[in-house]
């Protein structure tokens, strides 16, 4: 079935498209000055000031920050009707025929609008929209019809690689993460294909800023997980926070969750733990690790050609060592606030 396009659509031809490749952004810390940063007794630094989102904005179903400007955007009540807030209170709208959004992501100064949500498992195809331009009050729009490879699906998550793919994670019974190629076409149905099983109630996901790691929001906390090989690197359990929450990376990897209504900060942890949402808005959360085994992987086939593991980006061990440099970080801004205090 071939869906007609509303005034706003952009057709090919009408504007070239060039696509360009994340670079990994890791920075060159060594093991040795992981091991000193934690011997050194540093203090775990106090919670970022949580986002207070704009009423008409939540409860978010949807969010991804602008890389290179200071714009979180958020997809709330009114995404269905084509339009999606920033946290500032700015928005942009499209004139596209949605029928039931469920995620954002930003990728080359771009922001991408996953319509994905299929509840009753009944439409032949899902689409995205990649938006021509924000900051504006009204934008045209590239749409992209996508159809899984086993059937539709009802899905909650919408990732994009740091070379550019989209990656779309499926809820309910046999949960799954999808790819789709490369480049997909504007004017046929692209294909859907699984790569790997999802955990049990993904809400959210973004990828982290190298490119290759996934963050996933699930009913029960964020999974980190290498989407070369699709083995889970760090558990995040998360005790007492609103259900649905959405996820973002922020600047420095620093990650955003939330939307119901607050949107707390955080960074990615060095191992598992266990994280607790005071029920006072104005409360921090606080954490408190637990033993972490090995990472063990999820129950998943092996890379298909085009799959992560075939894009520049990072080693696995690359993807390590950036978890703990996000640890160290955080390690050494609390010492600093530590000492300061004191």
């Amino acid at each position: 079935m071939t869906r007609g396009r509303p005034a706003g659509a952009v057709y090919p031809g009408m504007h070239g498209y060039a696509e360009l490749s994340m670079k990994p952004n890791l920075r060159p810390w060594s093991a040795g000055a992981l091991v000193l940063a934690l011997s050194a007794g540093a203090v775990l630094p106090a919670a970022a000031e949580d986002i207070e989102p704009p009423e008409s904005a939540t409860p978010v179903v949807g969010m991804a920050y602008g890389a290179g400007t200071p714009t979180l955007w958020l997809a709330g009540p009114r995404a269905n009707e084509g339009t999606v807030v920033s946290a500032d209170g700015d928005e942009v709208s499209f004139s596209a025929d949605l029928e039931s959004v469920q995620a954002l992501a930003w990728r080359n100064d771009t922001l991408w609008v996953g319509d994905i949500g299929d509840p009753a498992g009944e439409r032949e195809f899902v689409v995205v929209y990649r938006l021509g331009a924000v900051g504006v009050p009204s934008t045209t729009y590239f749409a992209y019809d996508f159809a899984y490879e086993d059937g539709p699906h009802h899905a909650t998550a919408m990732m994009i690689s740091g070379r550019g793919r989209i990656y779309i994670a499926t809820a309910g019974e046999d949960a799954g993460i999808y790819r789709a190629d490369l480049d997909p076409s504007r004017t046929r149905i692209n294909t859907l294909y699984r790569v790997a099983d999802a955990p049990a109630g993904v809400t959210d996901g973004v990828f982290l800023a190298d490119g290759s790691t996934v963050a996933l929001r699930t009913d029960e906390g964020i999974e980190y997980i290498d989407a070369f090989t699709w083995e889970t690197l760090v558990t995040e359990t998360i005790v007492g926070a609103p259900e649905g929450e959405s996820i973002a990376v922020g600047p420095d990897d620093q990650i955003l969750v939330g939307g119901n209504p607050t949107i707390r900060q955080t960074h990615v942890p060095s191992s598992d733990s266990t994280v607790t949402i005071a029920p006072s808005p104005s409360a921090s959360p606080s954490p408190s690790p637990e033993a972490s085994p090995s990472a063990s992987p999820s129950a998943s086939p092996e890379p298909a050609e085009g799959d992560p593991v075939d894009e520049p980006g990072p080693s696995r061990t690359g993807t390590l060592v950036a978890l703990a440099v996000a640890a160290v970080v955080a390690l050494a801004a609390g010492a600093v606030t530590f000492f300061v205090r004191s």
